[in-house]
């Protein structure tokens, strides 16, 4: 507590600094920050002297080659490496925070106001294997050089269309070789139908499973209760009890935190004693819709909530220190962790986004086979970039890349931390349904977000000092772990 960590965006050094060397370093990067271009040497020197920084300290702190990037950024060409597949918009289950209006997505009660022409829900709610193969080729089409390519299962809860999915990984695998790609799958599922046959089955096929689970009984069963309000927590705990060991050690628990029981340490003490070894805790976000008084319970909306996020974010990672110095906590045990993620991209010095990658790298498609930025725009005819039939249209997708890069502009005026986030920090969808704009930063979003990175940075400056010998092991570069495109 009381140290002031400072890390180079050029070089990825950590450095810490006395505290009025600090304040004035801060100073300079906002300077630096709100130019319109990279300042020349006598430029940076200058702003360095108006921030009362000594020569010693500014030498640490080069500029990156930032308009190199801003160019790679801007880019509107069509490369994708991650596709999420919503297989279904069933759900068995009725969760109190659930963004996608419990299983239906399509954004249902924006569809008068966000389609052009009321087209009415879809007949079959579960998406077709042809469908689904049809969104495979486009991946392939437009993945540019990639050679990694992520396929999402999601829902409404996938394994409801498991018909579908087996198809998809199956199609996939038989064709990589052929398409000389790698393919990776990840699957979201609320765990009541994960029998260890599936699982197992899944697994085998180089399935990544994370399964929601959000607490002690009590706890989950408030947030996660089947469609009859019966409590979920028993059916899932059953099928984990069944589950071989080498299957257990490869599920990822996740859990999803909210206002009713925020205490972090103890749902992430929760997850271990239900014995998962890799695990993710996240707070509950709200996206395709705005919070109404009766939700505020189930986010962290309020003032006094997000205080008490903060706090409880901080003991968590206090506890991530701790078992990671003895060895209980490694990066292979936190793959789909987000906290860990942002320390893996500060070591490696990658650029660290809180953005999401909507079109940037990522689309998604819905069950009758039309193309979106991600899951959270499904259904909002504006945001249509095709389908799956005629491809991406790209003037669309031109357009979208053009609305969302006004963000830069947004960011780059504002923003301290613009040099290493280079995107706004909260999820375009959230910015979209909040500020009627995409590309307009969702300003408690990119709060919260500059608070992980902030606790990101001081474990791992800890970690630097506890452990320098195993931090190679700690992180252990993985090109998935970032779902297959830079900005994740």
């Amino acid at each position: 507590m009381g140290r002031y960590i400072a890390i180079s965006t050029a070089t990825g050094d950590f450095y810490e600094l006395p505290a009025d060397t600090f304040k004035s370093l801060k100073e300079f990067n906002k300077e630096i920050s709100a130019l319109p271009s990279v300042p020349s040497r006598k430029e940076f020197l200058s702003l360095a002297r108006k921030a009362r920084l000594s020569p010693s300290v500014s030498r640490l702190f080069p500029l990156p080659d930032q308009e190199h990037s801003f160019i790679a950024d801007r880019k509107t060409s069509v490369s994708i490496t991650d596709l999420t597949l919503n297989l279904t918009s069933n759900c068995n289950l009725r969760c109190v925070y659930c963004w996608n209006d419990h299983g239906k997505y399509s954004n249902w009660r924006f569809l008068e106001k966000h389609r052009a022409s009321s087209e009415g829900k879809p007949k079959d709610s579960r998406m077709s294997v042809s469908t689904a193969l049809k969104a495979v080729d486009i991946l392939v089409k437009y993945r540019g050089k990639d050679k990694d390519l992520v396929v999402d299962f999601y829902g409404g809860e996938p394994l409801l269309n498991l018909e579908t999915l087996r198809a998809t990984v199956d199609y996939c695998r038989s064709n990589q070789s052929k398409w000389k790609v790698n393919f990776h799958f990840l699957l979201a599922t609320n765990g009541t139908l994960l029998t260890p046959e599936i699982a197992g089955e899944l697994i085998s096929k180089g399935v990544q499973i994370a399964v929601s689970i959000d607490g002690p009984e009590f706890v989950h069963d408030n947030n996660r209760p089947f469609t009859n309000r019966g409590g979920s927590f028993a059916t899932i705990t059953g099928n984990l009890k069944k589950m071989p060991p080498a299957v257990m050690k490869r599920l990822v628990g996740r859990t999803t935190v909210t206002p009713f029981f925020p205490d972090m340490v103890k749902l992430y003490e929760n997850l271990r004693n239900l014995g998962f070894e890799r695990i993710e805790l996240f707070e509950s976000e709200d996206a395709c819709h705005k919070i109404s008084p009766r939700q505020e319970t189930s986010f962290f909306s309020t003032d006094e909530s997000y205080r008490l996020l903060c706090k409880t974010y901080e003991k968590l990672a206090l506890r991530y220190i701790a078992d990671v110095v003895k060895g209980n906590l490694n990066y292979s045990k936190t793959f789909f962790n987000r906290f860990f993620k942002l320390m893996q991209r500060l070591y490696y010095n990658h650029e660290v986004s809180g953005g999401c990658p909507a079109a940037k790298g990522q689309i998604a498609v819905g069950i009758e086979g039309k193309i979106y930025p991600c899951t959270s725009f499904l259904g909002v005819k504006e945001f249509e970039l095709g389908d799956v039939v005629r491809g991406i249209d790209k003037g669309k997708f031109g357009a979208f890349i053009e609305k969302i890069n006004k963000r830069f502009d947004y960011c780059r005026q504002d923003c301290e931390l613009f040099s290493l986030c280079r995107s706004t920090g909260s999820c375009l969808n959230v910015n979209y349904f909040f500020n009627g704009d995409p590309a307009m930063p969702h300003k408690r979003s990119c709060s919260l977000f500059a608070e992980k990175l902030s606790l990101a940075a001081a474990s791992l400056a800890i970690l630097s000092e506890k452990i320098p010998h195993r931090l190679e092991e700690l992180f252990g570069f993985d090109p998935v772990g970032r779902r297959g495109n830079k900005l994740y």
